[in-house]
């Protein structure tokens, strides 16, 4: 009986043996990197070469300090929120943790963390995995992403706002000037006579005063403003929360400035521009888009047919 009991306790340590040489070996060959921490002081007591690797502190600069003071971690606050979070819940993870190598590289890391027994001791496992090839490649599908929007709502002459973009954010800039009661200024104005430029110096010239005009525009709006090539020559500019005065007043300096205007193409001086515009305010002249740029371009219309150069409000 004593023999067989022998038997059976060698087999169960034999087992054991086996069962910590494999498990050592999986934590040598991780192709992550893993930490072990006591549970009760959050001392690390081992950390596997492919983190070693990663992060370039020797196994010493590791063992026996706490997680947030090796230097990767040391400026990480998450480091040790992570370690009283683990002793409440026993599992925490952190998709994008950037950590400092000791070249002072930054490596972007997915961090995840759990609670087991080992020997009936608590301990905690850190396994680190380098994301930031993923995280670049997620970066550049964002920026991509971010860069077709804009081209899909910039008018590529002038770089000013389309008319599908101001189709989309001019109810918006309505309901909330509706919600907050503010008035909303909208100016439309075009170029006097473009086609005879057109046709006297070509459509080239015709381009770059477009080009001009688009950059005066920009220079004239605020930060909330939003300055949009409605089509062909025509702009539309949408201020949010000024009045009818305030608005007239900047349609007169934009008039103003495009006077002062001295183009010059392939040499030659360009004959004076002048703009027409016309002016409509929230709600007094319109509670709609619909409504208001019917009322704007009503007034660049009479801004026309009273001899062009000038700023007419909407009746």
């Amino acid at each position: 009986m004593k023999i067989l009991k022998r038997k059976v306790e060698m087999d169960n340590e034999q087992k054991i043996r086996t069962s910590e040489l494999r498990y050592r070996r999986l934590f040598e060959a991780a192709q992550d990197g893993i930490l072990i921490l006591d549970a009760e002081t959050g001392a690390i007591t081992d950390v596997n070469p492919f983190l070693v690797k990663m992060l370039g502190y020797s196994r010493e600069e590791f063992v026996e300090k706490k997680l947030w003071e090796v230097g990767a971690f040391r400026d990480i606050e998450a480091s040790q929120e992570a370690f009283e979070a683990l002793q409440k819940n026993e599992y925490i993870r952190y998709e994008d943790l950037p950590l400092r190598a000791k070249s002072g590289r930054l490596i972007d890391v997915e961090f995840v963390s759990n609670v087991y027994l080992m020997d009936g001791e608590k301990v905690i496992q850190c396994n680190i995995r380098d994301v930031t090839e993923r995280k670049q490649a997620q970066d550049a599908l964002l920026r991509s992403q971010a860069l077709l929007r804009e081209q899909s709502v910039r008018d590529h002459l002038t770089g000013l706002f389309n008319r599908r973009y101001l189709e989309e954010t001019l109810e918006r800039e309505l309901m909330r000037a509706s919600r907050k009661q503010l008035s909303l200024g909208i100016i439309m104005l075009d170029v006097d006579n473009l086609k005879q430029f057109n046709d006297t110096w070509g459509h080239a010239a015709g381009d770059e005063i477009l080009r001009e005009l688009g950059s005066l525009l920009l220079r004239q709006v605020r930060r909330d403003d939003i300055a949009c090539r409605y089509g062909g020559d025509e702009f539309i500019l949408v201020l949010p929360d000024a009045s009818c005065e305030v608005t007239r007043e900047r349609a007169e300096l934009i008039c103003e400035y495009a006077k002062q205007f001295h183009l010059q193409f392939e040499g030659r001086s360009l004959a004076a521009v002048t703009l027409s515009l016309g002016v409509a305010v929230f709600p007094e002249h319109g509670a709609t888009s619909t409504g208001i740029l019917r009322a704007v371009d009503a007034a660049l219309y009479h801004a026309k047919r009273e001899g062009r150069g000038r700023v007419v409000v909407a009746n």
